[in-house]
């Protein structure tokens, strides 16, 4: 027969052993989560790093493919500014989500920025195309900087 000091310890050693193992459970399922929520908060972070660099270098060389008196550090010629100004075009389109109305309205901007360009001048209707270009996307990108936040805080990604 068990003594009652010995059941008592032997409760607690099992009380104890439960304990810690709900606790291992828990912390391998919150890190894996943790893990997630790092995993895409960094990712779109990139993202919205790499989409504000790219319409940003898509202005600027759509402005000075344009304007070749504007001074320039290096000696590019016109082809390989509408070459990059092309590359990047694509690159800002293919950032974006074919199915959403903010992004399908950044799209629509840059391809009639191009439409526009292709007769070789600086118009004030490409000025102003260019220009909300840039608007559009600097409101597009803090509204995804504001929800990368709210799921970095909530822990749970949309």
């Amino acid at each position: 027969m068990i003594d009652p000091k010995d059941k008592i310890a032997l409760a607690g050693i099992i009380a104890t052993f439960l304990v810690a193992l709900s606790n291992l459970l828990y912390s391998i399922f919150n890190n894996r989560r943790a893990a997630y929520i790092n995993t895409v908060t960094t990712s779109r972070l990139k993202w919205i790093d790499s989409l504000r660099d790219k319409v940003a270098a898509f202005i600027a060389v759509s402005v000075r493919v344009l304007n070749p008196e504007i001074p320039s550090t290096g000696k590019r010629n016109i082809s390989e500014l509408l070459q990059e100004r092309d590359t990047l075009m694509h690159q800002i389109i293919l950032h974006l989500n074919p199915h959403d109305v903010e992004d399908q309205s950044i799209q629509q901007y840059v391809e009639q920025s191009v439409r526009l360009a292709s007769s070789g001048v600086y118009t004030p209707e490409l000025q102003k195309l260019l220009v909300d270009l840039r608007n559009a996307t600097q409101a597009y990108l803090k509204k995804e900087w504001t929800r990368v936040k709210r799921e970095s805080k909530a822990g749970e990604v949309q």
